[in-house]
């Protein structure tokens, strides 16, 4: 068979794979619910904002719809990441993987079609959720600034930055069990290094000496650090902060690192899930 047959066959499968998972997720009720939840949520911080504006008189600029919009993004982006986790190790664990890989089905057009289907049910959710925004910006007479499509742009890759992790972590894992513990806990260590390195930065230290919190706040430093160069919720705060400050070069970086490590994981997954092989 020559490259180019091959790489059409590859092509084919891998979209009948993003077919079939596409109208799987998209049927399923579960991604109803996390987007309403995600919706809610964002409508509660608006409205806590524009209670505050109606009793300070002051508005909060720029974060009326960037903070609560960022909610949304991570919420269903760790969902969609979540789902693709289970699903490629369900398969793996329940012998399908091993049946599809009898057929047409490669390494490369398995891993292509999965990605892509949670990436396209991300892309189309994006899209709602500015729709939704615009819906509450009239209801609540306040304009949608020009930074919130930059931020919308900065949301895209790094939800698909999510995405290819929870790829590479299923296509590595043995079981569902497995593949869960490892994602969740991934996501979960990240987000609290990151909440209690933002509450110990506001508790002054009583002394530089044996001082149990300055030694956390030195060491959460330093792990936030190195998140900062990889967690793709790092990348979003990040990204988002330094955008309103208007310095585009940084933003600019933050989307194209999100874009490299994007490209990284989905082709180690592909690497990875041919070392690995397809049974349990």
């Amino acid at each position: 068979m020559s490259d180019t047959s091959k790489l059409y066959k590859q092509i084919q499968t891998a979209l009948t794979i993003h077919r079939r998972d596409f109208r799987i997720t998209i049927f399923g009720p579960v991604l109803y619910i996390v987007t309403t939840i995600s919706i809610a949520i964002g409508i509660v911080i608006i409205r806590n904002y524009l209670n505050y504006i109606e009793s300070n008189g002051l508005y909060p600029m720029p974060d009326l719809f960037s903070f609560p919009f960022r909610w949304v993004i991570i919420l269903t982006s760790v969902y969609l990441a979540f789902s693709v986790v289970v699903a490629i190790a369900r398969e793996r664990e329940s012998g399908a993987m091993e049946l599809l890989f009898y057929g047409p089905v490669d390494n490369v057009s398995y891993v292509l079609g999965k990605y892509s289907a949670q990436l396209t049910v991300y892309c189309s959710l994006i899209i709602l959720y500015l729709i939704c925004f615009f819906i509450l910006s009239n209801i609540a007479g306040v304009q949608i600034p020009g930074s919130f499509y930059m931020m919308m742009l900065l949301s895209l890759v790094t939800g698909a930055y999510l995405i290819s992790v929870g790829v590479f972590v299923s296509t590595m894992s043995r079981n569902v069990r497995s593949a869960t513990l490892v994602f969740l806990t991934l996501i979960a260590s990240t987000l609290l290094i990151q909440a209690s390195q933002a509450w110990l930065s506001n508790i002054a230290p009583e002394s530089d000496y044996y001082n149990p919190v300055l030694l956390l706040q030195q060491l959460l430093g330093w792990i936030q650090v190195v998140l900062t160069w990889l967690s793709p919720f790092s990348y979003l705060n990040y990204g988002v902060s330094e955008m309103l400050r208007g310095n585009m070069s940084a933003f600019l970086r933050v989307v194209g690192l999100s874009f490299v490590f994007c490209i990284t994981f989905v082709f180690s997954s592909i690497i990875g899930l041919k070392i690995r092989g397809v049974r349990q």
